[in-house]
């Protein structure tokens, strides 16, 4: 269904918010089956986003987005995003084709009463207006990620973490308040500055012991969790 279409609450553009796994369950295994929402351009395949620095729209400045554009700009020696270029393309096409009907975010909230969904199998939760998340999550808990905290309001720390790629990034996000999701490379840390590091339970590195389902950690500061988060570049 569709969550959202309007305005990029990053730079204005048309983009779109579709949950799946409504009805049949994600097979992802490190997230578990957890109904997920796609942000994604809606006026261009995500692709062709891709090729022309529009995902910018629903990624912002996310370091991850490709490093060159053009036809160069899909193979994964120009980014480091983890998120399949090939992911997305059903979903895109069943968009054009009208088959999503518009969700009434009341009735959905009730219908995800007690689940636990995933705010951003791609594209950041910061894209959609913050009213969206407010209404859609009232009644289920979420995880989420953003790499706009240095600029988008700090209402979003409520349902996503700060996405962090160096000890700054933690450092300058957990002063906003945010509790923070740090991909670290190099030798693994525990602490940053006297911030504590909690490694990612459903990590390689820490034995896949869990999956996002049911550790639901990374899920803001609505959760009353004070956990900041690690994980090794995956």
């Amino acid at each position: 269904m569709i969550v959202y279409q309007g305005k990029s609450e990053i730079d204005g553009e048309p983009i779109v918010a579709i949950i799946t796994g409504l009805q049949s369950k994600s097979s992802n295994s490190k997230t578990g089956a957890m109904p997920q929402i796609w942000i994604l351009r809606a006026d261009m395949h995500p692709q062709d986003a891709l090729r022309t620095g529009a995902d910018v729209s629903i990624c912002g400045k996310c370091p991850h987005r490709p490093k060159v554009l053009g036809a160069d700009a899909l193979k994964k020696s120009s980014r480091t995003c983890y998120v399949n270029v090939m992911s997305f393309n059903g979903i895109y096409k069943k968009f054009l084709n009208n088959g999503y009907d518009v969700a009434n975010l009341a009735e959905l909230a009730e219908q995800l009463r007690g689940k636990h969904i995933r705010l951003g199998a791609y594209g950041d939760p910061a894209a959609v207006p913050i009213s969206v998340w407010d209404e859609l999550c009232k009644n289920c808990k979420s995880t989420g990620y953003t790499h706009q905290w240095q600029k988008c309001s700090t209402e979003y720390a409520k349902y996503c973490m700060a996405s962090c790629d160096n000890p700054i990034d933690v450092i300058q996000s957990t002063a906003k308040g945010y509790r923070t999701f740090f991909v670290q490379t190099g030798d693994r840390v525990n602490k940053v500055e006297g911030i504590k590091l909690a490694h990612c339970p459903a990590s390689k590195e820490m034995g896949r012991v869990t999956t996002c389902e049911k550790c639901m950690a990374c899920s803001g500061t609505r959760s009353g969790l004070h956990s900041n988060v690690t994980i090794m570049l995956h």
